[in-house]
């Protein structure tokens, strides 16, 4: 790029030079110069306001007079320049022909010997020889020779003149060429912009108007350019030269904008061309002005949009819009010749032999031409577009039709269906009558009874195990329609995860067997081995499956047996349920997976039930890819058959024997449900049920959790506004604001507390909504206890763990509070243990665990796991042989002595089990280090004794030695006595080797045997 612009300066240099250097006068034979542009070989005078000479004989000297002129001026001047020339040919007629600009006057005088000089004038404001066309004819003998002057006289000068000599003939016919070509450029860009006009008012589409307006308005200033309207004898068009392409330049800009719709596709590009289109209206008195600064700013003006479109029209055909292909062409048939023209407007170029203004016009006419086929091409685009829209729409229109006619159809069946399931309706809602109200009468007579003392106290806890069982009784019959309510909006959720097949039939087992032994029936499990360990399936829903349908068969057998019967078969499990019951007739085998449906209303009456079970678990069997189905006889019993889809993991085990699933099934026992007990804990609980509201609060303050307590969501505000909280219990359903309101006003306060939803909403899309706006987590009504608890530890435990990051200082004295509690809990277990008291040794134990690592003694909580384990599963034998060297073990670690141990765990990164395991070698060394010390200080060398006490009291200082370190300062005080006294040293030195013989012996005695023993 920057050869490019030097290439071009150097022209514009040159363009100084050219200028020819010989005589004045020069002299040409006819036969050298015709057809040849000679402007180049003369010299120009400017001669201001001075007359002609009549004759040819004081021509050269008057010339000598005057100065050069610089050829590079555009503005107004007067100005002469001659030649001789001598007809060496047979012709007599000829034309002297200056064109390639535009002037206002040209006189053409012809001197011949002894003779009276002959003029004649042309130019713009002129009649010429030549239509639109400057220039004179002139009659010169063969033989004869004649000079020639030429007076050039104008308020402008735009592009270089050139001077050519051409026969009449010649020139007749090269005129009659360019004005064909000249009317005709006029006629297409006359007929482009009036029509567009029209278009425009049909359409009323702006880029329509500036194509047009951009056409009329080039197409007028080249006719000024030409001299077609003082041809025509209209007017003088010499003042609007300039500004008819200034206005071209601007609409073209604004052309440009509305064909590329650059408001959407680059808004930058759109404001640079509005900023170049209003720039060419803003300079529009300028140029009316001077038609020669007018030309400046066209050149620098018109070639800013030219190339500013260029780019836009390339970048867009890139993207693939197709009428950019033609909105290039028609710029690059304009850019060249008119960006050559304008850089000879501005005499970068030197004078060229084309006649440069008559291709710029072509190239106007080409470009508006093929703009035209660029309107038309997006034109057709977009009808094309239109027709695509209008088959889409008839075709959606069609199917429309089509489907409001499958509609209508559905909605007859649906009015059948409606029918029928208003009767269901009416079944479903008397037998839910039934089956709630029964449960809830027990609950509501026996309550009724406890609170007015009806009931003894001794009846009491049979009557609130009553209560209990019916209402676990009435949750279920809720459960059942809730997972109806689910299945049949597709919602229910299947989590499919690895189990334990064995263990989850053992559960069958105990459950169902046990009632079924109670009510005097044989129970058992047959396997068909081989069968897998580990299956991936539902675990819930599978158990959900088998207990309806265990439950049913105990229900209606009465004598005999009920046998489950596990195989696989065909990549299948299959599980058969076998009873000796009343069995089935046909006709209700096949309703038998209705809803609300029972096989018999007589059996109804006796066992009671909704009629959901058997349908819930048919769709459940479904959705884990199986199947239920049903054999059954009257009087002999019925066997329901449930398939699902055998996914085994690829590494599972298959058992081959009773055998094998006993060793599997042996699992230790469970641990009882403890509560954690939290420190400093601040809970928000709001619900506008009071009942519900204490019942969680009852068991927050079990866990030492501060509950504040309030009935609404604006109650909350009110709450979270006086204090902070560490976790939010937001009930969904409350007055005044709710809890999906209550949260989002939390949010937007910029509180992120970590915050539960507790509804009785379960269906997952509810859930995942609460999750989504900005709950935490969601907890489900009623709450159960050991899940409740769960959730709660996963959010308040943060506030243990917080400890880890407390900086040193802050954190030396929670570390010994902590000792100072932990030394109680130990005290606890040993009480607890003379006692025999092992839950309380497991609450103290549980308590150890969970905080003793976030203060560094995770040792002391690792080396009571065994223990725990042993207290879980009542081994008073294993617990009499360790749980004194635990505690043992536990105490010496808290309490070693001559140590801080709070400091010894800071200094050692917040660990004590590093400490520990460097502390026996430590000793050596530092025992070793205050014989040597002390024998240094015998011989007398105290420096060298003070130097080995340096390493020494970074020691003691690193492993927290805080007995000695006061013996250390006595001794560093008599080395510097520098005097050796025997007593005085004894009585420093033999405190400090007891402290550590006393440490050393507690590692030995206490530390290292225990952790042998439980290791």
């Amino acid at each position: 790029m920057k050869s490019a612009f030097f290439f071009i300066f150097l022209l514009y240099i040159c363009s100084f030079d050219i200028k020819a250097q010989g005589p004045l006068i020069p002299y040409f034979s006819a036969s050298d110069i015709i057809h040849t542009d000679i402007s180049q070989q003369l010299t120009y005078q400017r001669i201001g306001k001075a007359q002609l000479p009549n004759y040819q004989g004081p021509l050269e000297d008057w010339l000598k007079s005057f100065n050069k002129r610089d050829m590079n001026d555009l503005f107004k001047d007067r100005y002469v320049t001659a030649f001789t020339v001598n007809n060496d040919t047979q012709n007599s007629k000829w034309f002297i022909y200056p064109n390639g600009s535009v002037v206002e006057t040209i006189r053409i005088s012809v001197y011949k010997a002894h003779h009276a000089a002959s003029s004649s004038i042309s130019g713009l404001d002129h009649d010429n020889s030549y239509p639109l066309h400057y220039g004179s004819k002139v009659t010169i003998a063969p033989g004869e020779t004649a000079t020639v002057l030429i007076l050039f006289s104008s308020d402008f000068f735009f592009a270089p003149i050139k001077i050519t000599l051409q026969t009449q003939d010649e020139m007749e016919y090269l005129v009659a060429n360019h004005n064909v070509i000249l009317f005709i450029c006029f006629g297409i860009c006359l007929a482009l912009g009036i029509y567009n006009i029209f278009v425009f008012i049909v359409m009323r589409d702006k880029q329509y108007l500036f194509y047009a307006l951009s056409t009329l308005f080039y197409v007028s200033a080249w006719a000024a350019i030409f001299g077609v309207f003082e041809y025509l004898h209209l007017f003088s068009a010499k003042d609007w030269l300039m500004p008819g392409f200034l206005l071209g330049s601007a609409f073209s800009a604004f052309f440009q904008i509305e064909f590329f719709r650059l408001h959407v596709t680059s808004k930058r590009t759109m404001y640079l061309l509005l900023v170049l289109g209003c720039l060419c209206l803003l300079l529009l008195p300028l140029a009316f002005y001077s038609q020669a600064i007018g030309l400046l700013l066209v050149s620098i003006m018109s070639s800013a949009v030219l190339l500013t479109g260029l780019s836009v029209g390339v970048v867009a055909w890139k993207k693939g819009y197709r009428p950019a292909r033609y909105f290039v062409f028609a710029l690059l048939c304009v850019i060249v010749p008119n960006i050559i023209g304008n850089l000879l407007n501005l005499r970068i170029l030197p004078s060229i032999g084309v006649d440069i203004y008559l291709l710029g016009f072509i190239g106007i006419a080409a470009d508006s031409l093929v703009l035209a086929f660029a309107l038309a091409e997006k034109m057709r685009l977009v009808n094309l577009r239109n027709t695509q829209l209008k088959s889409q729409l008839e075709q959606t229109v069609e199917f429309r039709t089509l489907a409001l006619r499958e509609a209508n159809q559905k909605l007859a069946q649906s009015n059948q269906e409606l029918v029928e399931a208003n009767s269901a309706k009416d079944h479903f809602l008397a037998n839910m009558s039934h089956e709630i109200r029964t449960p809830l009468t027990a609950i509501i007579g026996y309550a009724d009874g406890i609170l007015l003392g009806d009931i003894d106290k001794a009846e009491q806890e049979r009557v609130t195990n009553i209560i209990y069982q019916n209402g676990a009784h009435l949750l279920r019959i809720i459960n059942d329609i809730l997972d109806l309510s689910k299945i049949d909006a597709n919602k229910l959720d299947f989590h499919a995860e690895a189990c334990h097949l064995f263990s989850l039939l053992g559960q069958i087992e105990s459950v169902v067997g046990k009632r079924a032994r109670d009510k005097g029936l044989a129970f058992h499990v047959d396997y068909k081995f081989p069968l897998p360990e580990q299956i991936i399936t539902d675990a819930t829903r599978l158990k959900q499956i088998l207990f309806n349908l265990t439950n049913n068969a105990l229900k209606f057998t009465h004598s005999g047996h009920i046998c489950l019967q596990v195989s696989v078969e065909d990549a299948m499990l299959v599980i058969n349920i076998i009873d000796s019951g009343e069995g089935i007739s046909q006709s209700d085998l096949q309703k038998l997976f209705n809803p609300f449906t029972q096989a018999d209303s007589v059996i109804n009456r006796q066992v009671s039930g909704t009629g959901l079970g058997l349908s819930i678990a048919k769709r459940l069997a479904q959705g884990l890819g199986g199947d239920i189905n049903a054999q059954s006889q009257p009087r002999k019993g019925s066997t329901f058959t449930i398939t699902i889809r055998l996914n085994a993991l690829d590494n599972t085990r298959w058992l081959t024997s009773v055998q094998d699933i006993a060793q599997i099934n042996h699992r230790p026992t469970m641990p009882p449900s403890i509560l954690p007990i939290y420190e400093r804990c601040n809970v928000l609980l709001a619900d506008d049920h009071p009942h519900n509201r204490e019942l969680v609060a009852l068991l927050l303050k079990r866990m030492n959790i501060t509950v504040t307590e309030v009935a609404d969501g604006q109650q909350a505000l009110e709450a979270i506004h006086a204090r902070q909280f560490d976790l939010l219990l937001l009930d969904i359903h409350m007055p005044t604001l709710d809890g999906v309101e209550t949260l989002k006003q939390i949010r937007n306060s910029g509180n992120n507390t970590p915050a539960i939803a507790l509804t009785a909403n379960t269906m997952k899309h509810e859930v995942d909504y609460y999750l989504r706006i900005g709950f935490s987590d969601h907890l489900a009504k009623p709450i159960e206890r050991d899940l409740f608890v769960a959730k709660i530890g996963r959010y308040l435990k943060l506030t243990v763990s917080v400890v880890t990051h407390i900086a040193d200082d802050k954190m030396l004295p929670l570390i010994r509070r902590y000792i100072s509690d932990l030394r109680n809990e130990l005290n606890n277990i040993e009480q607890a243990w003379m006692n025999k008291d092992l839950v309380s040794i497991v609450e103290s134990i549980h308590r150890i665990k969970g905080a003793a690592g976030s203060f560094g003694l995770a040792n002391i909580g690792d080396i009571f796991k065994q223990i725990e384990k042993e207290a879980m599963n009542d081994d008073e034998i294993a617990l009499e042989k360790n749980i004194a060297g635990a505690l043992r073990y536990a105490h010496t670690c808290i309490d070693l002595p001559g140590v801080d141990v709070a400091k010894a765990i800071i200094h050692f990164n917040h660990a004590l089990t590093p400490y520990l395991d460097q502390l026996p070698e430590v000793l050596t060394s530092t025992e070793s280090l205050i014989d040597d010390a002390h024998q240094l200080a015998k011989v007398g060398d105290t420096a060298g004794a003070a130097a080995l006490l340096t390493p020494l009291t970074q020691k003691f200082h690193e492993n927290a030695f805080t007995h000695c370190s006061k013996y250390l300062e006595q001794l560093v005080n008599l080395l510097n006595q520098d005097a050796y006294c025997s007593e005085s040293y004894n009585e420093v030195i033999h405190p400090m080797r007891n402290a550590l013989e006393s440490l050393s012996q507690a590692l030995k005695n206490n530390i290292q045997g225990t952790e042998y023993i439980f290791n």
